[in-house]
């Protein structure tokens, strides 16, 4: 269940994949959204599922952060450069930082919209904040200029994985087999 020096453990990998493939569907979702018309019958059902699966999401994240304090993740393998660690490092702190200000934004940007934010159907998010159409403004481009940020950390991070998968088949840089 735990994480070792070397592998990650179910509950990380559990959170690691499930958070990925949520992020990969609301950026789908959400470049299909945007592009419905105002009055599609359709687009009110797709955007409330886009923001109770973005609420998921950052929920997940805080469950994250929780298990990597009980379990803390594998240290990257001793074969990498340092130059190599920062990076990758770098680009992890990243995609926490994003996994964090794109649903924020997109809360603030609903609720400062005066919309609300579900969470599927079950309850309201509280909104935190009063109708400012400034506000509301500012957290839609903040928005998705985050998730193409989000888009593009991605697929480094991807990339990354596969090139060390693909160029060592499981040796000691394959760090994608630690998370399988």
């Amino acid at each position: 269940m735990k994480n070792t020096p070397d592998r990650y453990g179910l509950i990380s990998r559990a959170l690691h994949w499930s958070s990925a493939l949520l992020i990969i569907g609301l950026i789908a979702v959400g470049w299909y959204m945007t592009g419905l018309a105002d009055e599609d019958p359709a687009r009110r059902g797709i955007y409330n599922l886009h923001k109770s699966i973005g609420v998921l999401t950052m929920f997940l994240l805080i469950a994250r952060f929780a298990w990597l304090r009980v379990s803390p993740a594998p240290a990257l393998p001793s074969v990498f450069a340092p130059k190599e660690q920062r990076v990758t490092k770098g680009i992890q702190a990243l995609l926490y930082l994003l996994m964090l200000l794109v649903p924020v934004s997109g809360y603030l940007m609903s609720t400062a919209g005066g919309y609300p934010v579900p969470f599927f159907g079950l309850f309201n998010m509280p909104a935190l904040v009063g109708e400012s159409k400034a506000l509301a403004g500012f957290a839609h481009e903040a928005h998705a200029i985050l998730g193409y940020g989000m888009l593009a950390l991605v697929a480094l991070h991807m990339a990354g994985a596969l090139k060390h998968r693909l160029a060592d088949r499981g040796g000691p840089s394959d760090v994608m087999a630690r998370m399988l």
